[in-house]
């Protein structure tokens, strides 16, 4: 059986060293060596109508029914209340 490879990688952000199995162009291992995710949000249909029907206090509801995930490495980064 052929070895696994085992790849070492340095946070940017405080220094400290990561043993992971995932290569370099993983989309996950790119996003901790560039040093952060590239958040981008979704909103969800019922936020949405809360917010045209029951404005202004609807876009608080928008708010809460919003989903922020990285566009690089797709991990989800806040679920949202709803």
């Amino acid at each position: 059986m052929p070895a696994t490879p085992v790849y070492n990688y340095v946070n940017p952000h405080n220094g400290e060293r990561i043993v992971s199995l995932l290569p370099p162009d993983h989309p996950q291992m790119v996003c901790l060596q560039q040093g952060g995710h590239v958040a981008r949000s979704k909103f969800g249909i019922l936020g949405v109508l809360a917010a045209i029907f029951w404005f202004p206090l609807g876009v608080g509801l928008c708010l809460l029914d919003r989903k922020v995930y990285c566009e690089r490495c797709g991990v989800t980064i806040d679920e949202g209340v709803c």
